[in-house]
Order: structure tokens, then sequence, then C-alpha cells
């Protein structure tokens, strides 16, 4: 389907086919008698697209700001004719990211409202008791391609060798843990930052442990957005956010006593993945400052007590 099909199959007037937001994906600034929109596709990993528009629905009735889908337009999401689901969010205006405090610290109390908040429409997510488990023989397929990629740009990856094999000799992971509405993908470039930071893109969302989830976007924050600085968050910016997302969660005991473990994990399975499938961030002379950060990251320098 182009995108003049599905501009048309939510009946906007738009006689040209928009340029999408986003490089990988077709994200489409629409418009109409009640505003600009933007069309993309929805319920693209775990859960479908009506569980997640009902989930976001939910926690902006509840103040949390996400986008949600646009009511004059159901139903909202749709299964149109290449079988996908789309959906059409409001277009929120933003200042740019440039990692200041207040832009870190903003971040960190939406994640925690999000996550507080979990409202009974975040039980229709796809739900994960656990965070995930890579297995040996997946992490060091994608190693192998990092490693490629490494030393075809003059860097050693020994040290990310190292550290991988570490990480898997101390894998473990925890149950129990305490599960919420989560993104699974809360990073800069899924925000909009105004007074208050909003998520623009909920589309990877699920139920799960939602330590799992700070995890991850500890980790991705500062991935894929051109005002993004170069590298993991530093300690003081971690201790920004973390305060700020403490305001609205508690953590229980055994997400305390788990936390190193459940870092551990989200770097084997999202760090290991982006650095062995991201030629774009290679090729890009900030991203790939991220990436050898991201590679060799100390993540015993991201404690839950840092906030404290």
């Amino acid at each position: 389907m182009d995108h003049h099909e599905a501009i048309a199959s939510f009946v906007f007037d738009h006689p040209d086919a928009p340029v999408s937001l986003y490089d990988y994906a077709p994200v489409l600034r629409v418009r109409d008698r009640l505003g600009d929109w933007v069309l993309k596709r929805t319920g693209l990993v775990h859960s479908s697209g009506t569980a997640i528009g009902e989930w976001l629905t939910a926690l902006r009735r509840l103040g949390v700001d996400v986008v949600a889908p646009a009511a004059h337009l159901a139903p909202n999401p749709r299964r149109l004719a290449d079988g996908k689901e789309w959906v059409v969010y409001p277009f929120i205006e933003g200042a740019c990211y440039r990692a200041e405090d207040d832009q870190i610290a903003g971040a960190g109390r939406l994640l925690g409202k999000m996550h507080a908040a979990d409202p009974p429409e975040a039980h229709r997510l796809v739900t994960h008791d656990r965070p995930v488990v890579r297995t040996k023989e997946w992490v060091e397929r994608h190693l192998a391609s990092a490693i490629v990629t490494m030393r075809d740009l003059g860097l050693n990856p020994s040290i990310l060798e190292a550290l991988v094999s570490d990480r898997i000799a101390s894998a473990a992971t925890a149950d129990s843990l305490s599960l919420a509405g989560c993104s699974f993908d809360f990073k800069a470039s899924n925000l909009v930052f105004g007074p208050q930071p909003t998520l623009v893109d909920p589309d990877h969302a699920a139920r799960m442990p939602r330590l799992y989830d700070l995890a991850v976007a500890l980790l991705l924050f500062h991935c894929d957005l051109p005002s993004a600085q170069g590298h993991v968050w530093t300690d003081a910016q971690w201790r920004i956010f973390l305060k700020s997302y403490q305001e609205e969660v508690t953590f229980v005991p055994v997400e305390k006593d788990n936390w190193a473990s459940i870092l551990n994990l989200a770097w084997l399975d999202q760090a290991v993945w982006l650095l062995g499938n991201w030629p774009e961030g290679w090729a890009d002379e900030k991203e790939r400052r991220y990436l050898v950060d991201l590679a060799v990251v100390d993540l015993d320098r991201f404690s839950l007590a840092s906030a404290t």
C-alpha cells in the first residue's frame, strides 16, 4: 500500500503524498478540518493496535502525556488493505532535545507516571511476565555481526567481546517483578519536548516488568536522534532521570535486589542487537560515538540508589 492509499483510507483531503517524518518507516504528517495529524503503522511487535490505542486513551484520561488515537476517525486504529494496522495520532509541536536537565527530568517523570498509572486497559496489551532472556547462541550471532562492522571501521572489538562473555556467564533473571504497561522503546527520539515531554511513538507497547522498561530507557535514550549526545547517559544525567522517575514509582524489594541482573539482560538484548543490526548508525559520526560507548558501557555506574 502506498501513502496515497493509506491517506485515502482515513478520508483525508491530502492531494500529495507527504514526506515521512521518520527515515526508517512511514510516519506521515496529514491534515483535516480539525488539525494536523500523524498517520503511521501500529501494532508492530507485541500488542495489537487496538489494545495499544485503548491503553493510550486510558493514560490520557489519567493526565499522562502520551498521544492517543484521534477519536473522530473511529475506527482508529484500523486494518487497511495491506493487512497492517494503521493509526492516526495528533501531531505534537515541540522543542528539540538538547539533553538539558529539565528535559531529562521531565522524561523520567513521564516514564514514572506511565508505570504508576497502569490502568486496567494495560492488561489488554500482550503480557511478558519476565524480562527478555536471550540465548547464548542468539547473543553470539548478533555479536559476530557487530564485530565485523567494528573491524571494518578500524575499531577494536576486544572489550565488547570480553564484556559479552562475562555478561552471558552472569546472566540471571527474576520472577515476581512488578508489571506495568510499557512503551518498550522509551527514548528521546520517541518523545516531543515542550513544557512537558509527550510520548509520540508508543507502538512497541507491552505489559512487562517495569524495571526492564527502565533499563531499556537507560541504554537507548540517546539512540537515533541527531540532537542527542553521542554517548549513553552520564552518571549525573542518570541521577536526574531516576530521581524524577521515583517521584512517581517506589521500587519494591525484589526490584532493588534484581536491578543489576535486569540491566545486564537489557544490555545483552537491546544493546547487542543494536550493535549488530544498525549500519546506518555506524555510518553516522555522532551515532557511532554513541554505539562505541554503548558497546563498552560500565553498567555498575547506574545504581537504583543514585537518586538518593
